[in-house]
């Protein structure tokens, strides 16, 4: 959503209800998702299973907003500690 003119009244809520219903959407998209993979995961161990269910926890948690920690590799970690300082 851009930003730009402030909304009120009834704009506000016609804009938060159409909001509220795309989230109740996505949120019912989701715990199918879940669900199709909590049965899967039940029925074998599976490494995709494990990271579909941390793809949808990752969007659920941008959607809430909530941060989501970002992780960094391996190389990128060895870079920084490994540089010498100049004088």
């Amino acid at each position: 959503m851009p930003r730009g003119k402030r909304l009120g009244g009834p704009e506000l809520v016609e804009q938060l209800n159409a909001v509220v219903a795309q989230l109740i959407k996505e949120n019912r998209k989701l715990k199918r998702q879940v669900e199709n993979l909590t049965e899967k995961a039940t029925s074998r161990a599976s490494g995709t299973v494990d990271r579909s269910l941390r793809a949808i926890q990752k969007r659920a948690q941008l959607a809430l907003g909530a941060p989501v920690r970002k992780r960094r590799g391996r190389a990128a970690a060895k870079r920084t500690t490994a540089r010498k300082k100049t004088a």
